[in-house]
């Protein structure tokens, strides 16, 4: 395999990223560009709230805050979903402190005011002492555009935008075969690093710094000679080689420990190839497959590709999907309300449902420990809170992977503020960093998103 890059079709985007973007230290540290990323891309574009999962019956919600705003998320009565600003109608007080719970009314605890789950200002104590009258429609809480995709809900605060799937494209039906609905929330972290969202972003849109701060991916990734889509609004994608050791290092005889560990985890023998390592990718394709009919889990709407590699999608603005047929990474650096030196990292992991007695008994599994997974059937994970000096100091692990680039993060955002930087300089290796900030200006001077539908309105 060698190293490519596709641009995805732009032709029906009324905004497309014209001029590079100059990466200088500025917009990673001026107040005055997060004012302006605020305004015109947290405001603007369509941001993952949360899980289906937290809401399931009518009366729950969650809590999701980004920037400035605390955004409320409810399961109506009518069985949809609505979405608010955390915000009473009468002198302004946060309604919901809770990051989820369930009630069959919303009440603000300064006054009492208090709202149904779809928002309608149902009753107001002492009415009758506001002579101005009570209009119900005009206090009810402010609503957000929401909808629901792969067992997420997502929220814009730009009622005048498009649709989601405008928004994703192609990209939607790519993603569909996972069914991540059906997957199951198995570790829910956050961590306070010391980074603007962008430098986080840019941490996880290349592969140049594999090599140098993961060694331990040369055993079982190609992050040499990946594959790179480019896609409209700031979306990017990767695709890696997995079940393969780093051809820039001689190929080993013997399965290496992590792809040994990994083949008896299917029940193959890594014994059979020893001087054919080369050859386990293709092995393992064929076996994933036949494994998943004996445990009851289906491969068949998956690429040979799919079944084996790593695929890596940055939804702009703010979300990383480390994803697979059987388990899913989204990590989401929310920005700080003032401090561009600030960052709320998340990472959820998402897995498929235990396959049950039949591979326990058969010694086979998908997904290694299915532990976490099983336990979480019965109760969803509570969220880990945490610093990153927590997991520097093993702590707390977000996987070492993760650990690894935490511990660099804070480096990176330090070294921006320095005289001594003027602006980036990228290689063919950081194509996806270059596609996220051209993006990023295009946001920033306008909404893309709203300027297509006019467009395509127009057209029509």
């Amino acid at each position: 395999m060698t190293k490519q890059t596709n641009h995805i079709d732009f032709s029906h985007i009324a905004a497309q990223a014209g001029q590079k973007a100059s990466l200088d230290g500025h917009r990673f540290t001026s107040p005055e560009f997060l004012e302006r990323e605020w305004t015109n891309i947290w405001s603007k574009s369509w941001l993952l709230a949360g899980m289906m999962v937290d809401i399931p019956e009518a009366g729950d919600y969650f809590v999701f805050d980004i920037g400035r705003e605390s955004i409320l998320i409810t399961r109506k009565d009518d069985g949809g979903v609505g979405a608010f600003f955390n915000v009473c109608q009468h002198r302004g007080n946060k309604i919901v402190v809770a990051e989820r719970g369930s009630a069959d009314v919303i009440t603000c605890p300064y006054h009492h005011w208090t709202y149904a789950t779809d928002g309608t200002l149902q009753s107001v104590p002492d009415e009758h002492r506001f002579t101005q009258g009570i209009p119900c429609d005009e206090l009810s809480l402010s609503p957000l555009k929401v909808e629901t995709w792969a067992g997420l809900v997502w929220v814009n605060m730009d009622m005048d935008c498009g649709p989601l799937s405008d928004f994703l494209g192609s990209i939607m039906d790519e993603i569909e075969p996972y069914k991540i609905e059906d997957m199951i929330l198995v570790k829910d972290q956050t961590v306070t690093l010391d980074a603007n969202w962008k430098t986080c972003i840019d941490n996880f849109s290349e592969l140049y710094h594999v090599d140098f701060i993961h060694p331990q991916h040369a055993s079982f990734v190609d992050c040499c000679d990946d594959t790179v889509n480019l896609y409209p609004y700031g979306h990017t994608l990767v695709k890696v080689d997995g079940y393969v050791t780093n051809p820039r290092y001689p190929v080993p005889f013997e399965p290496n420990p992590l792809l040994h560990m990994q083949l008896t985890w299917l029940g193959m023998d890594p014994e059979e190839f020893n001087g054919r390592v080369p050859e386990i990718r293709k092995a393992v394709q064929k076996v994933k497959r036949k494994v998943g009919e004996e445990v009851g889990f289906s491969y068949d709407a998956f690429s040979d590709d799919q079944v084996s590699d790593v695929w890596q999608y940055n939804l702009f603005p703010n979300l990383v999907w480390t994803i697979k047929p059987e388990e899913l990474w989204i990590m989401r650096p929310r920005p700080h309300p003032k401090d561009p030196d600030k960052t709320m990292f998340d990472k959820w992991t998402l897995q498929i449902k235990p396959q049950g007695s039949s591979s326990k008994a058969k010694g086979l599994t998908l997904v290694g420990d299915e532990a976490d997974a099983v336990a979480a059937i019965d109760e969803r994970p509570e969220r880990e809170v945490f610093d990153q000096e927590d997991v520097i100091a093993g702590d707390y692990s977000m996987t070492i992977t993760i650990d690894q680039d935490v511990h660099y993060l804070r480096d990176m955002q330090a070294g921006m503020h320095s005289q001594g930087f003027k602006a980036a300089w990228l290689g063919e290796d950081e194509t996806r960093v270059q596609h996220f900030h051209d993006w990023v200006d295009v946001w920033v001077s306008g909404n893309p998103l709203s300027a297509s539908r006019k467009q395509r309105d127009a057209a029509e």
